[in-house]
């Protein structure tokens, strides 16, 4: 049905705010009043603690990528048209909030992002005031906090997006009867998560559907093996091939950008023309700023790696690649 992304600074409150807004969901479902179309099965909380991640797997990056693994793994499982997943953990990287996104597009559900904006003060407080392995070591907490980025309601991944401040009051708030009649921002989550827009699967990440596979691939079973489609986006390669392809058409974006930023300031379209089988793409990225080759080379691996999951199935040809890759480029640069 929905996902809910919980982001904020260590220590600002969000599990405690996951709770509530999960109490507020469940009674949400539960109230006859809801339509029927708007009663998933189950509302799942996925965080650190329920995959068994201690504070100290962010004191270094060489821990901290598994542990990002491992939640993103988490959310892939639960998200399903059935149930609103509430992904409370820190979320503080706008890729990792772009790649679950992307996955909850892919699944068909809306999504919908909650910051919990408390001052880092106020964190460092309440860390201080943790016991034993609940706390996180001062140096960590200080470069997640310096790290953080915070979520733009201008950026699609982080939209709609439901702000709550330390002392806003709780999100599974009572009324008079005692029932729960949830807060302004607790209405506001449902609304985006029942109401809001359900965008198709991005063309950055979604994995390509020959559009002629009715007419030319009859049974089921065999797909993949008889389709005859003459579809330039539609090819089949091995695993170590689409891999190559995915570096090789990355690659050639990087250089003819930064060879057009040289020339000039990136300061809004840039044409591109690129040398590509069988005949050359002709792209234009939309940046208003520069960008160094570390950027791009950060932005590379992570396109490689959304991809990489499709090789050896239904992949895309070169000149779709280099189509996508400048999308992606665009949105992670804005």
């Amino acid at each position: 049905m929905a996902m809910v992304t919980v982001c904020g600074y260590p220590c600002a409150g969000k599990s405690h705010r996951a709770t509530q807004l999960a109490s507020f969901l469940q009674a949400k479902l539960a109230d006859p009043a809801t339509p029927p179309k708007h009663r998933p099965r189950k509302v799942v909380v996925v965080n650190d603690e329920s995959l068994g991640l201690a504070k100290s797997a962010y004191d270094d990056a060489r821990a901290e990528k598994p542990a990002r693994a491992a939640l993103f793994s988490a959310v892939q499982r639960n998200l399903a048209r059935d149930t609103i997943v509430v992904v409370d953990a820190m979320n503080y990287i706008k890729g990792s909030r772009y790649q679950m996104y992307c996955e909850a597009r892919e699944v068909g559900v809306r999504t919908c992002t909650l910051f919990v904006a408390t001052p880092p003060d106020q964190c460092r407080e309440c860390n201080a005031a943790r016991q034993g392995s609940t706390a996180y070591a001062p140096a960590t907490l200080d470069n997640l906090i310096s790290r953080f980025e915070e979520p733009n309601s201008a950026a699609r991944w982080d939209a709609p997006l439901v702000t709550v401040a330390s002392d806003d009051p709780p999100l599974d708030e009572r009324a008079d009867g005692g029932d729960v009649a949830g807060s302004e921002a607790a209405q506001q989550v449902w609304r985006a998560i029942t109401e809001g827009e359900l965008k198709p699967p991005n063309l950055a990440t979604q994995t390509v559907r020959c559009g002629l596979r009715s007419r030319c691939c009859a049974a089921q079973l065999e797909v993949v093996s008889s389709c005859s489609c003459s579809s330039t986006s539609h090819i089949q390669t091995s695993s170590t091939s689409y891999l190559t392809l995915l570096d090789s058409s990355s690659t050639s974006l990087i250089h003819a950008l930064l060879s057009r930023q040289s020339l000039s300031p990136l300061s809004g379209p840039s044409p591109l023309t690129l040398a590509t089988s069988p005949s050359p793409t002709r792209v234009t990225v939309h940046l208003n700023r520069a960008v160094t080759l570390p950027q791009l080379q950060r932005l590379k691996r992570q396109f490689v790696q959304l991809h990489a999951r499709t090789a050896g199935g239904e992949e895309f040809s070169e000149e779709t690649l280099v189509r996508m890759f400048a999308q992606y480029v665009e949105e992670q640069m804005r």
